[in-house]
């Protein structure tokens, strides 16, 4: 972020990603050398993958505490619903392939993670401020830019639909994903006091409308477009 000779990544995707982060720091002239931090927003697998190829190289990790286990043993995840009970999605059958195919079940050990707190604001590129949103993991955060107006938000909303792959308005995502709907919910109040035109969400695309109308979207819609039977 910003105009630093230094570089700050948010999110590591799936281990087999590197390739392509290698490629998008070429792009904008950088290498893994120059990203001095990586903040996560969650510890699940599919976005801590890369953590341990950019701590090789110098970058200090930052996590929530809450996920510091979960992020360390990516068997440990445990959710409302079994994915199993989504498998007939076309989305799910397809996200599943993919977080495989990229190393999600052979991922490197987890780096050494710098803890951070609700209402914090890291000393990183870009400086972003971080709002605890619990839901979909104990320790789900997100990152704001407030000079950018941009919100990382994490797998706390989507804007994908989870039975099609296609995009959607931005929701909460599945039972079968989330460790508590009912508290992602209720973390959706925690975002008012973002102050951002461009939303980020872990899966899909960016949301240009504005955090409000993702809350008011996420509010009204919640799961009710991933419910199974049972």
């Amino acid at each position: 972020m910003g105009r630093s000779s230094k570089a700050h990544v948010i999110t590591a995707a799936d281990p087999a990603y590197v390739h392509q982060l290698d490629e998008s720091l070429h792009q904008i002239g950088r290498t893994r050398n120059d990203v001095r931090a990586l903040a996560l927003t969650h510890g699940h697998i599919d976005h801590t993958g890369m953590a341990a190829a950019l701590a090789e190289f110098g970058a200090t990790i930052y996590l929530h505490p809450a996920d510091s286990h979960l992020a360390a043993r990516p068997q440990s995840n445990t959710t409302q619903r079994s994915l199993l009970q989504y498998a007939y999605y076309p989305a799910m059958i397809a996200f599943l392939a993919h977080v495989i195919s990229h190393g999600a079940l052979r991922p490197p050990p987890m780096p050494h993670a710098t803890a951070i707190t609700d209402g914090s604001v890291l000393e990183v590129p870009g400086h972003p401020q971080v709002t605890h949103v619990p839901g979909h993991t104990d320790g789900s955060c997100a990152f704001e830019f407030p000079e950018h107006q941009v919100a990382f938000v994490g797998d706390l909303l989507c804007t994908i639909s989870p039975v099609t792959g296609r995009p959607a308005s931005p929701q909460l995502q599945t039972r079968g994903s989330n460790n508590n709907s009912d508290q992602a919910m209720a973390s959706l109040s925690r975002l008012h006091n973002l102050q951002t035109r461009l939303v980020l969400p872990g899966h899909g695309t960016p949301w240009r409308e504005g955090i409000e109308a993702a809350i008011a979207s996420a509010t009204r819609i919640g799961c009710n477009q991933s419910r199974v039977p049972g």
